[in-house]
């Protein structure tokens, strides 16, 4: 066998040694998150099953080690499919209603390649065909997870429903929060054609160390978009973006949906100071969760 023959049937017996390994080291994994999810469901079976900010946090420490021609979306992408495998283990699986509204009669809508692109291969998805039925699915606990258009002023008039997040707003206690902005990463191809998603669930949303948050706030018309920003700068919240909704039943009350460049809590005190900046303009603060920052540039 000439040498170059052999130098080459070593390197292929080296890559098969070092494919055996990965898949000893994803077994062990395995093992690994059958054991958190016992412990859990022994110790404190109300933890998050799904918890989005640990797998930012996951995702940037391999962005960070990375080294190699290797593309890093490809890695991403393979981290997704084993951090969501591996929940499905610990928990049972994970049911993610998607937002598909049946415009083509098509099951395969560019959300639910989206959520399958985040969520997984194996995760089981059900199509919406409205932005309410996904809210109410995980209201309701029959999916644990959903997935929404990124709002934005473009969205239908009042004679066509309230926009989503803003059902949020006016949910109360126990309503689902946005929790993860999808996908992690994009890929070069996509070009301008760049799709995004929000994520909601029944969990209170955490801090990944980089996140951007969102919150409703209910105001009068007297007081505008750039006094807000600058009301909440003097707070020392940075916004990013606010998307303006006002309905036809009371053009003297508006409501903003913000996105604010930190982690905002229930009960941040920010958010009082604000208020007390802008009195009476200001009719209501909701927060509505909020996601860890995408790798990109850091924001949206």
């Amino acid at each position: 066998m000439p040498t170059d023959d052999r130098d080459l049937e070593a390197l292929r017996r080296e890559i098969d040694e070092i494919d055996d390994e990965i898949h000893d080291l994803i077994m062990r994994r395995t093992r690994i998150a059958e054991g958190i999810g016992l412990a859990k469901r022994r110790s404190n079976p109300t933890d998050p099953y799904f918890r989005p900010a640990r797998e930012a946090i996951i995702m940037r420490r391999l962005m960070a080690r990375h080294t190699g021609s290797f593309p890093m979306p490809v890695i991403a992408r393979i981290w997704r499919e084993i951090i969501s495998a591996t929940l499905g283990v610990e928990e049972g699986g994970l049911v993610v209603s998607v937002y598909a509204p049946d415009e083509t009669g098509e099951a395969d809508t560019p959300f639910v390649r989206l959520a399958r692109g985040y969520f997984g291969a194996e995760t089981q998805l059900v199509a919406a065909r409205t932005e309410s039925g996904v809210l109410r699915s995980v209201r309701d606990g029959k999916t644990a997870v959903g997935v929404l258009p990124v709002p934005s002023d473009e969205h239908p008039d009042a004679s066509r429903g309230d926009p989503w997040w803003l059902t949020l707003a006016a949910g109360g206690n126990g309503r689902p929060m946005i929790v993860a902005r999808l996908p992690w990463l994009h890929t070069k191809d996509e070009g301008m054609n760049r799709l995004n998603a929000l994520a909601v669930a029944k969990i209170n949303p955490e801090p990944s160390g980089d996140d951007v948050s969102l919150i409703a706030l209910e105001s009068s018309d007297a007081v505008s978009r750039d006094r807000i920003k600058a009301a909440l700068a003097e707070v020392g919240l940075e916004v990013v973006r606010a998307t303006v909704w006002q309905g036809k039943e009371n053009n003297s009350m508006r409501w903003l949906l913000i996105e604010i460049t930190t982690f905002v809590a229930e009960g941040d005190r920010r958010l009082a100071a604000f208020e007390e900046r802008l009195g009476d303009a200001v009719r209501r603060i909701v927060p509505l969760g909020g996601y860890a920052a995408p790798p990109e540039s850091g924001r949206p």
